[in-house]
């Protein structure tokens, strides 16, 4: 059925997410063009097929009894390209890679973004960001697969909130991002200062998927679930393999044979002690089945 392409078949999904968790995937395609996914798309409408777009997996707790369909896979929409300041970049580019293209060509402004396992299609999704920085700030327009069709869309037509955005109504292949020109020592030293600060905050030493829950906004108030949940003492709480990190509490994290059973089960755990504090939390990660 997809022999034309680049995939797979009975692929192991533990083996494309940060959890290191998941069971088999039917098929992975890996579409090189966006033309291939327009074929491909017509393909898994003709057969019925359930499907996902997948990008690090830095953001998606993938099922034990894995997925019964096709995840696509855009690591190949992974071109960096500069105008002036400005660079289109690929959504399959994670941001470890391009940072570092941007150190060589000269171009600052997303330092805070070293670090993060994530690529960029995902981080649009979610306006993801960090240190007081969001993906969205940056944005020109976003080239995205609709129904078919490639459309580009401009800043102003795309709804950005805080840890969301309504691009996920679309696949997205390429964003225009707007920078700053920078000596590459200069954007060096902010991404290692950045980097530090992440590896000395967070479990980088143990599979996660990073924050388990959004920031909640109460009566303009802004609560931090971490928080919440290093008073409420759980930091240390296992259930199997999944255990609330020793080192930074938003964090669930795989002590080496975790299982979705057992990271779902410590999510719902931590929602029931946080209602019972009256903070109902939103989670920020994605659970496939």
């Amino acid at each position: 059925m997809f022999e034309k392409y680049d995939y797979m078949e009975n692929v192991e999904l533990k083996n494309y997410s940060t959890m290191k968790v998941g069971g088999l995937a039917k098929f992975m395609v890996f579409p090189r063009t966006h033309l291939e996914l327009k074929e491909l798309f017509e393909i898994i409408k003709q057969e019925n097929l359930r499907w996902f777009i997948l990008g690090n997996g830095s953001n998606v707790l993938f099922d034990d009894e894995g997925f019964d369909g096709v995840v696509v896979n855009l690591k190949h929409f992974d071109r960096v390209v500069k105008s002036g300041e400005s660079v289109r970049v690929g959504a399959g580019v994670n941001f470890f890679a391009l940072n570092i293209k941007l150190k060589s060509l000269g171009l600052g402004g997303l330092e805070w973004s070293y670090g993060i396992p994530g690529t960029l299609g995902g981080l649009l999704v979610m306006n993801g960001g960090c240190y007081g920085h969001e993906i969205c700030e940056f944005v020109e327009e976003v080239t995205v697969f609709d129904s078919g069709k490639v459309k580009r869309l401009k800043k102003s037509d795309i709804k950005f909130e805080y840890r969301h955005s309504d691009l996920n109504q679309y696949i997205i292949l390429s964003a225009k991002l707007k920078l700053k020109a920078d000596l590459p020592e200069n954007i060096n030293q902010k991404m290692t200062e950045n980097f530090t600060k992440k590896k000395n905050a967070q479990p980088y030493e143990l599979p996660s998927l990073g924050s388990v829950f959004k920031l909640v906004h109460k009566n303009d108030e802004i609560i931090y679930p971490a928080k919440l949940i290093d008073n409420l003492g759980l930091k240390g709480v296992k259930i199997g393999g999944a255990e609330i990190s020793q080192k930074h509490a938003g964090f669930i994290v795989n002590t080496g044979e975790a299982t979705s059973e057992d990271i779902i089960k410590l999510i719902e755990y931590v929602e029931c002690k946080l209602l019972e504090i009256g903070v109902k939390p939103e989670r920020e990660i994605i659970i496939l089945k």
